[in-house]
């Protein structure tokens, strides 16, 4: 057992904590920062070595990784918003039915069944987006606080097994483990 909890550690350390886009976000002061120090490096530069044109090119450059910097992070801020609002549609499509299945002594019946896998394939897609680095840290632990209701219902957790068995979840484990 002390080598699966050293190689879970080890997966824990590799596993990217999600800040979605955020490492893009502000790359406007470091390129006025960088263009700045471009132009003290050529006037410190002697007469004999400095070039107009390396130096416009060298700038022009920056700007241009800059100004592509700045459209990926638009494209990722869109994408990201298109996720969220696909889930959440997604979810809003599956609550009430899930909260009623919840509600209703005995097993599910078919149709019940059947909105949990599709419940458990959306968290498994949510989980994997998180984990990819797509997904907010905040939105995701509101995310699976929300999947915890169904985890003490031990019809959810007899479906959540029999459908693990099917290893199609991507790694995801339902229920979330306690925090």
């Amino acid at each position: 057992m002390k080598n699966h909890n050293r190689v879970l550690s080890a997966l824990d350390f590799m596993k990217f904590r999600s800040n979605p886009i955020r490492h893009r976000r502000n790359v406007w002061p470091w390129f006025v920062g960088a263009s700045v120090l471009l132009g003290v490096v050529y006037a410190i530069v002697p007469a004999s070595y400095r070039s107009g044109s390396v130096l416009l090119t060298a700038v022009g450059s920056l700007w241009a990784l800059a100004f592509y910097l700045h459209g990926r992070h638009a494209e990722d801020a869109k994408f990201v918003k298109e996720l969220l609002t696909d889930f959440n549609q997604r979810y809003d499509n599956l609550g009430t039915d899930l909260q009623r299945a919840m509600e209703i002594d005995g097993a599910f019946d078919l149709d019940a069944q059947l909105r949990f896998v599709k419940y458990f394939n959306l968290c498994a897609e949510e989980w994997l987006f998180w984990r990819a680095g797509y997904i907010y840290d905040p939105v995701w632990r509101a995310w699976e606080n929300g999947m915890k209701q169904y985890a003490p219902d031990p019809r959810v957790i007899a479906l959540w097994k029999k459908e693990r068995a099917t290893d199609s979840y991507y790694g995801f484990e339902f229920p979330p483990a306690a925090n």
